[in-house]
């Protein structure tokens, strides 16, 4: 596979801007932007780093570094101060907001023999005059069956404070949880309320956990979290989620309507006075598809679909249904799936697949055998390091005041979704007040790149990303790798080879940078196949692929490579213990068991990096749920249910 840096690069973490005399001086920065996030008025933030690398061949002096305005204030560092060849230098700084609104400024280096490089930063100052009440802390929709919708269930936010506030955002995990009631900003002055009510649909027989969060302009945050069972049922209903995936004007586009419990065959019809989107229909069978019209104007249209069985009587059900349709992104949005030859077509996720095989060679399954579940042997290991996982200081040595934290690693399609991740996390009540999330990930850190163990992107993660959220390398104890090559060439399978190869390479590094280190999830790319014909960055069928080299590195590790043994009993550790984190691949809109897929709007113009909020949240939604429910995350990522806040925190 071609390893090139920043195919993946969507955002400049290293800024290498060169003078005249750039053969011999070159100074990067990173991060490239700081966001000191929600801040008090009046009230100091704690200290975030900016790293200065000397990427030339000479000596470098900074001489003056500027901040403006004066809510940003240099914390730590001094000028003039010399940076030999190779080596860095970090500068530390604060936040005060002097008012309750979001403030920008400008941080400016001074080096000899070259133009001045900034870095922009950013931050948001609250009202302590403002406080957002929100009741209940948790919604649990117990047990609803199959093809039903619980609730509604209502969360109330009340302005408890004396000054006013507007909700300006409500983020939900969706699906499988869903409301209706939010659709623009909301302000509430002095107790006033909003009554947000929130329903579960159930789409299979599982358990769901997510949040609901809202966002303010001058408060912080905050989260209800939201849990709910479907269960097997005998009554006949339909089963999609009551928002189907986006559709796009002049695309190609199809869902399949499901039902569970019918008797016989069952046909499918729109509800009288009810239409789609011109250009779509839906057959007996209940397909939609058809091409969207250039014609259709952007927005949500509502429709009702009627299921009925061939019981005698027959059994009628019917659902209303929300199908948003919006403007070209400028992928290839037509390509709703993807085949290739020689495998079964459409292509099938490996979590569908089970024993068949893909291109003769390799069958389905997370793990052998076309299995999704891990090996009891090995899930009960995994349960036992994640309860030993507990506080540490920053040498990392157990306290009871410590912090542990979780560290991303990948490339720009990892650290975007971490973004919308770390918000719904952050907010959500359930976390462990003790961990602490990374955001490791950074264009143009190609697995081919963190495979290399002087890579700069580690000594970003090291020397930046860790410090500017208050760890030490010593406290990481877990990792996210979400990662990928850049215009990848080949042919299956050693083409995937080459990938599992620096996955390997990955997981010793994550040991070596991070000794305490107990647990490394693993994801393959998501679809890819709008990026085809647009960019070379991951297309498809290497994003699908992909799942085999995470597959197979996992089952290397179980099957005992000793270049990737965890286990001390078992000789010399080299690696973390590996398993896979969420699986995100899904053939476009063809929607796998569970009900993902992934519609042309959850992409940008690339086709590959995730759309901002729709494809970021929707990973981080699915890595989320993870965290909350996999028997070797819950135990370090929740928290213990008698030091869980209380409602209106």
């Amino acid at each position: 596979m071609t390893k090139l840096t920043s195919s993946l690069a969507c955002v400049l973490v290293v800024l290498a801007m060169h003078s005249r005399a750039a053969a011999d001086i070159s100074v990067g920065l990173v991060p490239a932007t700081l966001d000191f996030g929600k801040q008090a008025q009046g009230v100091a933030s704690s200290t975030q780093s900016i790293i200065i690398t000397n990427l030339g061949t000479s000596t470098a002096s900074v001489t003056m570094v500027t901040v403006t305005p004066s809510d940003f204030q240099l914390a730590s560092g001094t000028v003039p101060v010399n940076i030999a060849a190779g080596q860095t230098y970090a500068y530390g700084f604060t936040f005060t907001p002097s008012a309750a609104k979001q403030i920008t400024g400008t941080i400016t280096f001074a080096v000899t023999g070259q133009a001045a490089k900034s870095v922009t930063v950013t931050g948001t100052g609250t009202n302590p005059n403002a406080i957002a009440t929100v009741t209940p802390s948790s919604l649990d929709f117990g047990n609803v069956a199959l093809g039903s919708i619980g609730g509604p269930k209502n969360v109330q936010i009340t302005n408890t404070g004396t000054q006013g506030f507007t909700i300006i955002n409500v983020a939900i995990d969706s699906p499988p949880f869903l409301q209706s009631a939010f659709t623009k900003n909301v302000q509430l002055n002095k107790g006033q309320s909003f009554t947000l009510p929130i329903r579960f649909s159930s789409q299979n027989v599982a358990t769901a956990k997510g949040n609901v969060v809202f966002s303010y302009d001058v408060v912080a945050d905050s989260a209800v979290s939201l849990s709910g069972a479907g269960v097997a049922t005998t009554r006949f209903g339909i089963t999609n989620f009551p928002t189907l995936p986006a559709a796009t004007q002049a695309a190609n586009y199809l869902v399949q309507l499901a039902t569970t419990q019918g008797v016989g065959s069952v046909s499918w019809t729109l509800a009288t006075n009810s239409k789609l989107p011109s250009g779509l229909a839906v057959n007996s069978s209940g397909l939609i598809n058809g091409t969207v019209s250039s014609s259709v104007t952007p927005g949500n249209y509502f429709f009702t679909s009627k299921a009925t069985d061939s019981a005698v009587p027959p059994n009628t059900v019917s659902q209303n249904f929300t199908l948003p349709v919006d403007k070209s992104s400028g992928a290839s949005c037509n390509t709703i799936s993807y085949n290739i030859a020689g495998s079964i077509n459409p292509l099938v996720p490996l979590t569908d697949l089970g024993t068949a095989y893909y291109l003769g060679s390799e069958t389905g399954g997370l793990f052998a055998n076309g299995s999704n579940v891990r090996p009891a042997d090995n899930d009960a290991y995994g349960v036992s390091l994640a309860q030993q996982i507990q506080p540490l200081d920053g040498n990392g040595n157990p306290s009871t005041t410590g912090k542990y934290g979780l560290v991303a690693v990948g490339v720009s399609t990892t650290e975007q979704p971490f973004i919308e991740f770390l918000s719904l996390a952050n907010s959500d009540f359930n976390k462990n007040a003790a961990l602490v999330l990374v955001n490791g990930g950074q264009g143009g850190a190609t697995a081919y790149q963190m495979s290399q163990v002087n890579s700069s992107f580690w000594t970003n993660i090291l020397n930046a990303y860790i410090p500017n959220v208050g760890l030490t390398p010593q406290q990481i104890v877990a990792a996210w790798v979400n990662d990928s090559d850049g215009s990848p060439t080949g042919v299956f399978p050693s083409d995937m080879s080459t990938l599992q190869s620096e996955y390997a390479s990955i997981a010793q590094n994550l040991l070596t940078k991070f000794p305490n280190i107990k647990i490394a999830y693993f994801s393959s790319f998501n679809y890819a196949g709008y990026s085809n014909q647009v960019t070379n960055l991951n297309p498809e069928p290497y994003a699908y692929e992909s799942g085999f080299a995470v597959k197979n590195l996992i089952q290397d590790q179980i099957n005992g490579d000793p270049n990737l043994n965890y286990d001390l009993t078992k000789g010399t550790v080299k690696a973390p213990w590996l398993t896979w984190g969420p699986y995100l691949w899904a053939n476009g809109l063809l929607a796998r068991s569970d009900g993902l897929s992934w519609s042309c709007q959850d992409y940008m113009a690339d086709g590959t990096h995730p759309s901002n909020p729709g494809g970021r949240a929707k990973t981080a939604y699915l890595l989320l749920n993870f965290l909350e429910t996999d028997d070797t995350a819950s135990p370090w990522f929740l928290a213990p249910a008698e030091k869980k806040p209380s409602a209106g925190r």
